[in-house]
């Protein structure tokens, strides 16, 4: 807001204040008035004054004075109302002066018909009456109305004419059949002057109607700063006042009946007043107002014709085509005064004020659309010599808005340009990014190493805000963030911004902020490869720590194993013998605490399969390419006989796919999660089986730590139980580890699945939040489907007895090696045992083709079970050797086939495997590697 317009409203917020304070001024000496004259009023009404009646003759002379003077006035308010400009008279002035003029002629009217001496007459006295009392009630009707609707606007020209005719039809309605017809009126006045009880009573309607009507207006006065409207006031309530004197009269000449009729000629010249404040101060107070602000704009454009054309600036005024008008002393003095290139009648553009064709074209086609030009123009000063001028073309408009010309404001800049484009060649010329924002964190400035940076062009990042580049830091957050750098001065921090293709980058940022200017200066490094080195460096370190303890722990695990596994297959086993051979009574006690022995020994062992499933990274023997579907729905309903029935437990398949695992294993791994997430939900929840085609990008294996990325076929199991403390998260996998209570887990369960996964070459992802649930996505990599091939199942052997073969055992552990004794013997074959792999290779020596199979274990002092195939193959080539083995990482299949080992067992073995393996072996004409 420029000082000028400063000033202006500041004096018309005076003029407001001056008004207000005269307007309250007016307003208390119309109460006071309008107080004495109801004084007066009660005084007159209630006081037994002495008869003041005087002639009828002088009365009539005095009251028609009073109806002509009041007439005269009510054609004043009228004249004065009617005659001023439609546009400056609202039409509820209008309303009061027609009805006041209407009002003044019936009252007129009344007078003439007030001295008839015969009231049968049609021109009688009584009719009279009438004229008074309609005359009244159209006056206050239309005083009331108007205290409703103050401020209507004003009237055309035909809705003048049609209320003046309005009015003059209710006077024309009233006056006909007082006239012209023979009408019975009801009796409103007594025969000795009087009024009767209908005339006082209307007389008294009127009076409450002016009082509501004054009522209003004095609320509309309290409210407002209008002068006219306290004079309204006081008009009013002085008529009601009247009306209530008119009302109260006994003789036609007393006291009241005057005192009525001069309260009425009272009332009339406020009302004059008001309508004259309306009519004629007002506009002369406007045009007064406009005079005095002519005169200012007068001195003010003198004021700045001399500003302007002292100013530095060049300035030039053109017309609408750009022909030069007028410049100022600056633009004289940069393009030089006495050229005839510039004199006025040259072009705004063309040369030499705008060397450039496209930029004063651009600057045509912009000012002639109405809008403001902006830019750079290079032209030649007096001297020859290059300038760069700031320049803003403008339109020039006339009142109503139609242009007029343009106006061309120019700055030279050219040691500007030329310091700002050193300056961003500096700065282009960088390899971190930077950048100028304002407070709001609009982007003022950037350089092309942040372009490059972010992926952006120069012109986009112009257009945008720190809040779309910014990754890390929400808007409340950044606009915070803003607020502690302006009152710090600087900051220096780490943060992620958004490139254009939508990936992140991680930048050092280094901010400034100029208090003078309010900008931010900041400078960006991006050091997104430094982070991903030091993030791969850490992964890496992480999966070398994992694989370090999952290879310690299978160590640890294997060398238990075995020796447990050693006495485990003792324990086991002559439990068996003594069930089988020594107790006849099978529902005896002997038999139940055998049997208890036997099934402890039995969960031992699964146990140790458990700890060894964890420890291996072997592939299965078993493993083949499986369509998993198969496996998810044998599961599901193998599985929704053991889930509560509060627990629904669904699966689906999206995608058919391929992936290569044992079947087993993979049914192990789907049902130890199941029952994990069945026991994770308390009362009702559902339990969802997802398998389908994954993209992975960037995402950590919970079990291995392993970063992942690339195309996976996913089983997910996800549930709506508890869901997992963030804390537990990383330790989900180590053995023995869980937050079941005691007794109702092993903690075994995700360390199973977790092997099985590293020799499936599978992974697995973790998601979880607490109270809405887990999901375990199992990852495994997608295999070519297998060849259809149709194939016969192979028959079960029959159980048959041997014949006597000889059969030689050589195990480290006596026991072990005299439990597999005495099973052999008890099948018909004749067992030969041996402690150490050095006997047998003794007694081999001389019996070597008396032996028709060897039952070996791997880990013996001095020779395992391996090297002992390969020595006695040696010795006797096709030799049908059996392998037994309590830890069986250290073997793998490609071992068992190239030593010729017909099949390989895990102890505790399992005596109806082995006897079935010796029965195909010896009793099947085309024995095949057993695996």
């Amino acid at each position: 807001m420029n000082p000028e317009t400063q000033k202006i409203q500041i004096n018309r917020v005076k003029s407001r204040r001056q008004t207000a304070v005269v307007d309250g001024r007016r307003l208390r000496q119309q109460l006071l008035l309008v107080g004495g004259l109801a004084a007066l009023v009660l005084a007159v009404l209630l006081l037994p004054l002495p008869d003041l009646n005087r002639a009828f003759r002088y009365y009539f002379s005095i009251h028609l004075l009073l109806d002509f003077f009041s007439v005269v006035v009510v054609v004043l308010v009228f004249a004065t109302v009617w005659h001023t400009p439609a546009k400056e008279v609202s039409t509820s002035f209008l309303l009061i002066a027609v009805a006041l003029f209407a009002a003044g002629w019936l009252d007129f009217a009344h007078a003439l018909l007030f001295d008839i001496p015969e009231p049968s007459t049609p021109f009688s006295a009584e009719k009279g009456a009438v004229f008074w009392l309609g005359g009244r009630l159209m006056v206050a009707l239309t005083l009331l109305l108007v205290s409703f609707y103050p401020q209507l606007g004003p009237a055309p020209g035909k809705a003048r004419f049609g209320i003046f005719a309005g009015f003059s039809g209710l006077c024309l309605l009233l006056a006909w059949p007082v006239f012209f017809q023979e009408i019975d009126w009801p009796a409103l006045r007594l025969d000795d002057g009087g009024l009767t009880l209908l005339g006082a009573g209307l007389e008294w309607c009127i009076a409450a109607l002016l009082a509501l009507a004054a009522w209003r207006y004095y609320r509309l006065s309290r409210r407002s700063d209008e002068e006219v409207l306290s004079l309204l006031f006081g008009a009013v309530a002085i008529a009601g006042l009247s009306e209530m004197l008119l009302s109260q009269y006994v003789a036609v000449a007393d006291l009241r009946n005057l005192l009525g009729h001069a309260y009425r000629f009272l009332s009339y010249c406020l009302f004059y007043q008001a309508m004259f404040v309306i009519c004629v101060n007002r506009p002369y107070q406007k045009l007064t107002a406009q005079t005095l602000l002519r005169r200012k704009n007068d001195e003010t454009l003198r004021t700045q014709g001399l500003a302007l054309d002292s100013t530095t600036t060049p300035v030039i005024v053109t017309d609408l085509e750009g022909k030069i008008l007028w410049r100022n002393r600056a633009s004289y003095a940069l393009m030089g005064r006495r050229s005839s290139d510039v004199e006025p009648g040259s072009s705004l553009f063309s040369e030499p004020v705008t060397l450039d064709p496209v930029v004063a074209e651009r600057m045509r086609a912009t000012v002639e659309a109405g809008g403001v030009w902006r830019g750079l123009v290079h032209l030649k000063d007096q001297r020859g010599d290059d300038v760069i001028l700031d320049r803003t073309v403008t339109p020039v408009r006339d009142e109503n808005g139609a242009p007029k010309g343009y106006i061309s404001v120019g700055e030279n800049v050219t040691q500007r340009e030329y310091a700002q484009l050193r300056y961003k060649r500096v700065l282009d010329m960088t390899i971190d990014g930077f950048w100028i924002a304002d407070l709001d964190g609009r982007l003022c400035e950037v350089n092309q190493a942040y372009a490059r940076m972010s992926g952006y062009s120069v012109e986009e990042l112009l257009g945008m805000n720190v809040s779309q580049l910014e990754a890390q830091e929400r808007p409340e957050q950044l606009q915070e963030h803003i607020q502690r750098i302006v009152e710090l001065g600087k900051d220096r921090f780490e943060t992620r911004h958004r490139h254009k293709q939508g990936y992140e980058i991680t930048v050092d940022v280094s901010v400034i902020y100029d208090p003078v200017q309010q900008l931010l200066f900041v400078f960006v490094r991006d050091r997104t490869e430094l982070v991903q080195a030091a993030a791969a460096k850490k992964g890496l370190e992480r999966q070398l720590q994992q694989s370090q303890k999952v290879q310690q722990l299978g160590q640890l695990t294997g060398g238990i194993a075995h020796d447990f596994n050693n006495s485990l297959a003792t324990i086991l086993g002559y439990s068996r013998l003594a069930l089988d051979r020594f107790v006849p009574d099978k529902q005896g006690k002997l038999a139940s605490y055998l049997r208890e022995v036997v099934a402890a020994s039995e969960r031992a062992r699964d146990l140790i399969a458990k700890m060894l499933t964890f420890a291996s990274t072997q592939p299965s023997a078993s493993a083949d390419v499986i369509a998993p579907s198969a496996v998810v729905q044998d599961v599901v309903n193998m599985m929704r006989v053991s889930i509560p029935s509060s627990i629904e437990i669904m699966s689906w398949i999206e995608d058919e796919l391929y992936i290569c695992i044992d079947p087993s294993e993979l049914s192990q791994v789907l049902v130890n999660l199941i029952i994990n997430a069945r026991d994770a939900i308390t009362g009702h929840g559902v339990i969802e089986i997802r398998q389908h085609r994954v993209e992975i990008k960037g995402k950590i294996c919970a079990a291995s730590h392993t970063s992942l990325s690339g195309t996976f076929a996913a089983l997910e199991v996800s549930d709506t139980g508890s869901g997992i403390d963030p804390q537990h998260m990383s330790r989900l996998f180590d053995p023995f580890f869980t937050t079941k209570e005691v007794g109702k887990g092993t903690g075994l369960g995700l360390s199973m699945v977790q092997g099985i996964l590293r020799r499936s070459n599978g992974h697995v992802v973790v998601e979880s939040r607490l109270g809405q649930g887990s999901q375990f996505q199992l990852l495994f990599p997608i295999a070519e489907p297998p060849d259809a091939a149709g194939g016969v199942q192979p028959s079960k052997a029959s159980t048959r007895v041997g014949l006597g073969q000889q059969i030689w055992v050589v195990d480290d552990e006596p026991a072990v090696a005299r439990y597999l004794g005495e099973l052999l013997e008890d099948w018909g074959y004749q067992a030969r045992l041996f402690n150490d792999p050095s006997d047998l290779f003794a007694a081999f020596a001389g019996e070597k083709n008396q032996v028709d199979l060897v039952i070996t274990d791997q880990t013996m002092p001095g020779l395992t079970g391996l090297a002992l195939a390969q020595r006695l193959h040696s010795l006797r080539p096709g030799l049908p050797i059996i392998l037994c083995s309590g830890y069986t990482d250290s073997i793998s299949q490609s071992d068992v086939l190239q030593h010729e080992i017909r099949r390989y067992f895990t102890k505790p073995l399992d005596p109806t495997q082995l006897r079935e393996a010796l029965e195909k072996e010896f009793f099947q004409t085309k024995p095949d590697i057993l695996r």
